[in-house]
Parts: C-alpha cells; sequence; structure tokens
C-alpha cells in the first residue's frame, strides 16, 4: 500500500509537469501566431501622419484620430462633393455637430471670424490659451486627408503624362481649383464695389453739395448707398482672406506631409544633401501656404485697372488714359521684379541648402572638431557661406523693396500727370471730376500694394513646387 502510494505520488507530479509544459507550449504557439498578426498588419499600416506621431510621443490628447476623419469623410461623400461647401454659404447656422467652430460657422460667422469669439473671451478672461483650451483640428484640414487627395491627383497626372512631363504646378492648381475660384470671385466683388463707390456715389455726393437745393430723402440715399459699398468692399475682402488662408493650410499640410512620406520611405537619398532635406520641409512648405494665402489677389489688378480707365476717360476725356496708362505699365515690371525674385530665390535656396547641410556635419561630429581645434576652421566656413546668402538675400530685398515704396507713389504720379496735362490742353477741371479721379485712383492703390507679395510669393512658389517634385523616388 505504501508503495502504491509512493507510485501514486511519482505519477501525479509527472503528469502535472506534463500537462503544465504542454500549456505552456500552447501559449507559446498562440503567442507568436499574434506576433506574426500583428507583424503583417503593421506592414499594411501607411506612414502616420507627423503631427499625430510627434503629439503620441509628448503624450498629448488626440480626441479624434485621422482614420476617424476619413471615416466620416466617406460617410459624408454620398451627400455630394460640395455638401459641406455649400452648407457654408448658409448666412445663418446653429448646427453644433462638429467639434471645430469653423466647420459650424455661417457665411457671416466665417467671413467676420466672429467663430473665434469665444477662443477670445477665454484669453481675455485668463490671459493666456493653454493647449486644453483649443479646439480639435477639423476634419476637413487633416493632413492626411488632404494628402490622400494630393497623392491620387499626383498619381492620376503620373498616369496621364508620365514622370518627366508631368506637372506638380497643375496638380496644385487641382487641389486648390474651386476654393481659388471662388475666391478670385470675392476679390473681383471686392474690387467692384470698391469702384462703384467713389466711381458713382461719392461723385454724386459731390454735385449734391454744389447744388443750393436740399433734397434730405436723395442724400440719406446716398450716404446709405456709400455705406452698402463699403460693406460689401470690406465682407468680400475679409471673405477673401479666410477662404485663401484655410486653403493654404490644407496645401501646406498635404504637400508637407506628401514629403515627409517619400523622404521616410527612402533606404538612400541619392544625390540630395540631407540639408537640402531639411530645407525643404521647413521653407518650402510655407512658401506654398503663402502663395495660396496672397497669389489669388494678384487677379484683382487687371480689372480695377480697365474699370479705371474707362471711367477716368469717361470723365475727362482722352488725358484719362495717362494715369490709367501709368498704373498698367506698373504691372510688366511687376513682371520684371518677379523674375529677378525667382532668379535670387534659385541662387539663395543653394547656399541656404549647404549653410543647412554644414551645420548638421558640425553638430553630428563636434567631439571630433573639438578635440582636433577645428572650431575656429568649420565656423569660417558657415561664416563664408552666410555672407553670401547674405547678399543674395540683400539684393532681393532691394527689388522687393523698391516695389513695396514705389505702388503707394503711383497715385500721385497719376494725379499730378494726368491734372498737368488736362489743363495745359486747356480742357476745364471741376472739383467733382478732381476729386472723383483722385478717388478711382486710391481704389486702384490697393491691388499695386498687393501686386509685389502676390508675385514674390507665386514665383518663390514655383521654385519650391520643382524642389518637391526633384525629391528622390523610393528604391
Amino acid at each position: 500500500m505504501k508503495d502504491l502510494d509512493l507510485g501514486v505520488e511519482y505519477v501525479i507530479p509527472s503528469l502535472g509537469y506534463r500537462n503544465v509544459r504542454e500549456q505552456n507550449n500552447q501559449d507559446e504557439k498562440k503567442e507568436s501566431e499574434d506576433f506574426k498578426y500583428q507583424k503583417a498588419k503593421l506592414k499594411n499600416v501607411d506612414c502616420q501622419d507627423a503631427l499625430e506621431t510627434a503629439a503620441r510621443v509628448e503624450g498629448l490628447p488626440l480626441d479624434i484620430s485621422i482614420h476617424s476623419h476619413l471615416r466620416i469623410l466617406d460617410e459624408d461623400h454620398h451627400k455630394g462633393k460640395y455638401h459641406h461647401g455649400l452648407n457654408l454659404l448658409k448666412p445663418i447656422r446653429w448646427t453644433s455637430k462638429h467639434q471645430h467652430p469653423v466647420d459650424n460657422a455661417g457665411l457671416f460667422s466665417f467671413m467676420t471670424f466672429s467663430w473665434l469669439t469665444p477662443l477670445a473671451r477665454i484669453a481675455y478672461k485668463k490671459g493666456e490659451l493653454f493647449l486644453e483650451d483649443i479646439w480639435p483640428l477639423s476634419k476637413h484640414e487633416s493632413s492626411d486627408v488632404n494628402c490622400r487627395r494630393l497623392e491620387k491627383l499626383w498619381v492620376e497626372e503620373l498616369a496621364e503624362h508620365g514622370a518627366s512631363e508631368s506637372s506638380l504646378c497643375g496638380v496644385v492648381w487641382k487641389f486648390c481649383r474651386t476654393r481659388l475660384i471662388i475666391s478670385i470671385l470675392c476679390l473681383m466683388l471686392t474690387q467692384l464695389a470698391g469702384f462703384l463707390g467713389p466711381a458713382f456715389v461719392v461723385k454724386s455726393l459731390l454735385e449734391y453739395t454744389q447744388q443750393k437745393a436740399s433734397n434730405t430723402g436723395y442724400s440719406l440715399l446716398l450716404v446709405f448707398g456709400l455705406l452698402i459699398t463699403e460693406m460689401v468692399r470690406s465682407w468680400s475682402l475679409a471673405l477673401t482672406w479666410a477662404l485663401n488662408y484655410r486653403t493654404g493650410s490644407r496645401l501646406r499640410g498635404a504637400i508637407l506631409t506628401m514629403a515627409f512620406k517619400k523622404i521616410l520611405k527612402l533606404k538612400n537619398i541619392k544625390e540630395k544633401s540631407m540639408g537640402e532635406l531639411i530645407n525643404v520641409c521647413s521653407s518650402d512648405g510655407q512658401r506654398m501656404f503663402e502663395a495660396a494665402a496672397v497669389g489669388s489677389l494678384l487677379a484683382g489688378g487687371p480689372i480695377i485697372a480697365v474699370l479705371g480707365m474707362i471711367y477716368n476717360v469717361f470723365i475727362l476725356g482722352p488725358t484719362g488714359f495717362l494715369g490709367s496708362a501709368i498704373f498698367i505699365l506698373f504691372y510688366p515690371a511687376m513682371m520684371f521684379v518677379s523674375r529677378l525674385t525667382a532668379y535670387f530665390r534659385r541662387k539663395c535656396v543653394c547656399v541656404t541648402d549647404d549653410r543647412v547641410q554644414k551645420m548638421n556635419e558640425i553638430l553630428n561630429y563636434i567631439k571630433f572638431i573639438k578635440m582636433y581645434a577645428w572650431v575656429k576652421a568649420f565656423s569660417q566656413d558657415v561664416q563664408k557661406i552666410r555672407e553670401t546668402e547674405q547678399n543674395i538675400l540683400e539684393k532681393a530685398g532691394y527689388f522687393q523693396s523698391i516695389t513695396v515704396g514705389i505702388a503707394p507713389i503711383v497715385v500721385v504720379i497719376a494725379s499730378v500727370v494726368t491734372f498737368s496735362v488736362h489743363m495745359i490742353l486747356g480742357y476745364d477741371l471741376t472739383a467733382a471730376q478732381a476729386f472723383t479721379v483722385v478717388t478711382v485712383f486710391n481704389s486702384m492703390t490697393f491691388a499695386l500694394k498687393v501686386t509685389p507679395f502676390s508675385v514674390k510669393s507665386l514665383s518663390e512658389a514655383s521654385v519650391s513646387m520643382e524642389r518637391f517634385k526633384q525629391l528622390p523616388s523610393t528604391v
């Protein structure tokens, strides 16, 4: 009986050990299968947005993920391509289903930026803003959503024209086309309202002041008309800026994310230097934003120039061509300056790439530089590169300052030349005619002031698009 008990005592532990070992083998097999599944799953995951990755590393809260944004946009796709944009045309909206207030805003709220009022109140009460006070990113401004759309357009461009003949500029235009067309229409409405007010309402007011008989209703109607034209001019211009800024944010996020994805998938950077890649990701994205935000303002110049020329000829006669000719001749000068700006931009970009590359090498090998006492030699090299870059920037700044300084003087030059020739030829000049023509010239000044900045932004963006296009492909 004792032997039997001993046998049982020996057998049962051995059975228990065998069962535990089989269970461990099954657990290891299951963990291996899970690991293989996770590894296969990760292969199909696209590169995450850089901002999202940085936020997760820093431990920042992300209430809505990019994938949920894509899902929401897919759900709204059946309602129409411009469903969200058409809702924005409603004068007043009371909806609050979107997390970002700009998506809930109506037309008046969007053009007057009144949807920012709650954030302004918080900043006024606290004296400062924290990260938790700011709303989550709008799903329509998501970098991944816009990047997927830009990549789709770029793939279609490559399939249609090939890698050598494809145009990134055309793809960017398709990406921003609808919003830019609406922005240009709003800008034309701004220019038209700014022209109608001085050309007709102010002229009628001046003529009314010269009359002896008074008409209260007519005078109030003229004042109300001047108020309406100024409100339309101001609000349409604000709507233009609101559309351009949002378009620029989408374009900047899309093209930078596409560049990040392309660079992160590289095994080698071929002929591109590290400094050039850093410069592309840091500064060229901002150039694209500025082109989308300011570049479309160039379209308002021709319409106001034509309207001003026709009106001045109608008021003053043939001498009205002189003042308008001065304005029109200013635009070819802007084209010449744009070519010079693009030329200096290309030269400066190469020098900046060399400087960034040199600084990157210094930071990577700072120990050896200190060890062999090469600090002075490297500092002299960086100083030489920086001086060359500074000289190029100064030359570009000189041409830019000349155009910016000439724009306000054009009105004075045009007025003096027009009135002088008009009176020398013996034509009569009344106060209403003089003040009306000067007011029309002042309304044309806005187009002149924004022209240098628009030309500069477009010329720099053309250089940036070439650099984005020349990024090495994955190998």
